[in-house]
């Protein structure tokens, strides 16, 4: 899916022409496109933070399984977008300062490894 909004995407929506506009009330229609895979990029992130904090009966093992988790399907997607998404999600502040649950994720986990741009 993030795939498919990213090719809509209309090179000349990024333009900082454009895009610096974006925040005045009669502009919301600007840049549709790029809006789109904003929306669909936070709408990942927000579920995975979601699913690791959104039961407080968890444990720091429960969550330790879900992030677990999510670096799986970040490793087997493939997909930049989503593997960014994902990788937003688990660095944000929420989730990233939970010492027990990272002491939990499993050490045989797969490893991200992000291109060096």
């Amino acid at each position: 899916m993030d795939a498919e909004l990213f090719k809509k995407v209309v090179p000349h929506q990024c333009l900082g022409s454009i895009w610096s506009r974006r925040n005045r009330p009669d502009n919301k229609h600007l840049a549709p496109t790029v809006w789109a895979t904003i929306a669909q990029f936070n709408a990942v992130a927000s579920c995975i933070i979601t699913t690791c904090l959104g039961n407080p009966s968890m444990t720091a093992q429960d969550r330790a399984m879900v992030v677990d988790h999510w670096i799986r399907v970040a490793k087997i997607l493939g997909n930049f977008c989503s593997l960014h998404a994902i990788l937003t999600a688990l660095q944000s502040v929420s989730i990233h300062h939970l010492k027990r649950t990272w002491d939990n994720v499993s050490r045989s986990s797969p490893r991200i490894n992000l291109p060096p741009w």
